[in-house]
């Protein structure tokens, strides 16, 4: 053998060693200790589970602190609207206090002057029986005496008027005397009853002060709990906001990995573009769309709900490329449960076009088969992994980025 054809041998078998070894780069990273893309791809899955709990907790948390906000705000204002309450209590208190101390100043005046007026009438009743008994003690007591006593008739008359006239004038001062006491004891029973009416009224104002003190004393208490309990919430909102970003940090890098392997295996052959085969044929429904859903983003089509059940169709090949990844072990498989990714070549814009198919109920390929688009059954549809129902959830990926396969005119519903 000559050494010229020893030196293309090697250069053959260099080649072909290569070629091998750059084949496996879509099933792991470059280095040795990274995770596998069935790894990683379930660390994605788990992450973004993670991520969708978080975001429904911290939607739910948001409500109730704003809830909870607008509960301390209201307890807030009742405690102000209580505590204004309280001095409407303690100005009514005053007032009425005032008021009993005006009666009583008003009371004690009208019992003095009683005491005056008794004391008066006392005095006068006391000269009138003196001046009684002297009458009887002089004989000058009854009318016959008087006339025994009058050098005249005429001089009995003027005495006789002068008698009367001094009895009238006693019982007048007697009767004024009786008239003014029983004015100023009635004046005196009207401030007694005006005392007892403002003493009631204070009692109330007092009653109703101490009810609203035991108020104030019971929303401050509540005030204080639902403050503790709005804290916890802000604190345990802004937990899980970090939680949050971190979860969605890791789900970055990890869909950066998964993208890098994607992008890293050698694809063969070009995409020549068109529209691909519809990947279930039996079935041409669509359950779930490409976009946002539940907080994160649906990166395919579901294919399911029609009116020929999904669960065990045939699962073709969306176009014709090379199986480089194949779950058919674990039926979690990271929530994609039994799932194939395929390669189709690169487009005319240089674009490495793959397909993913999840969820399966059977996988029939192997990394490295060939595959026919429309013809080569690759699986039947399934509900492994994360469902709630069985159906295909079908992807295209643009230099292993997802895209929405009907806006991107992969796939037409007819």
């Amino acid at each position: 053998m000559s050494f010229k054809s020893i030196k293309s041998r090697a250069a053959a078998l260099i080649v072909a060693v290569t070629l091998v070894g750059l084949y496996p780069v879509a099933l792991a990273p470059m280095n040795a200790s990274a995770k596998s893309l069935e790894q990683l791809q379930a660390d994605s899955e788990r992450l973004q589970k993670e991520a969708s709990a978080l975001n429904r907790t911290i939607s739910e948390q948001e409500r109730s602190l704003t809830n909870q906000q607008a509960y301390v705000n209201a307890l807030d204002k009742k405690i102000d609207n209580t505590i204004a309450q309280i001095n409407t209590y303690d100005a009514r208190i005053d007032k009425l206090e005032a008021e009993i101390s005006a009666l009583n100043g008003e009371i004690k005046q009208k019992q003095t002057e009683i005491s005056e007026k008794e004391t008066s009438i006392a005095d006068r009743f006391e000269a009138l029986r003196a001046r009684l008994r002297a009458i009887s003690k002089t004989g000058n007591f009854s009318t016959l005496q008087m006339i025994m006593n009058t050098d005249s008739y005429t001089d009995y008359l003027i005495k006789s008027e002068m008698m009367k006239r001094v009895a009238k004038r006693d019982k007048k001062l007697m009767d004024d005397l009786e008239s003014e006491i029983e004015a100023i004891n009635t004046q005196k029973d009207k401030l007694e009853i005006n005392k007892s009416g403002v003493s009631k009224k204070l009692s109330e104002a007092a009653t109703l002060k101490k009810q609203a003190n035991a108020k104030k004393s019971e929303l401050e208490v509540d005030y204080s709990k639902r403050n503790v309990q709005l804290n916890n919430t802000k604190n345990s909102l802004n937990t899980n906001k970090q939680r949050r970003r971190a979860t969605q940090k890791e789900i970055d890098e990890l869909e950066a990995q998964i993208r890098q392997i994607i992008n890293q295996n050698v694809s063969v052959g070009k995409y020549g573009g068109g529209t691909m085969y519809w990947p279930v044929p039996a079935v041409r429904n669509i359950s779930s769309f490409y976009g946002k859903r539940w907080g994160r983003l649906h990166k395919g089509i579901d294919i399911a709900n029609g009116s020929v059940p999904v669960y065990g169709q045939n699962i073709v090949a969306a176009h014709s490329g090379t199986v480089i990844y194949s779950n058919y072990t674990s039926v979690w498989g990271g929530g994609y449960g039994y799932h194939i990714i395929i390669d189709h070549g690169v487009d005319g814009k240089g674009r490495k076009i793959s397909t993913l198919y999840a969820h399966c109920s059977k996988v029939f390929v192997r990394v490295g088969d060939k595959v026919v688009g429309g013809k080569t059954v690759i699986a039947k549809a399934g509900s492994t992994g994360d469902v709630t129902g069985p159906h295909l959830h079908f992807e295209v990926r643009e230099n292993g980025v997802a895209v929405d396969p009907l806006a991107k005119g992969y796939l037409k519903v007819n």
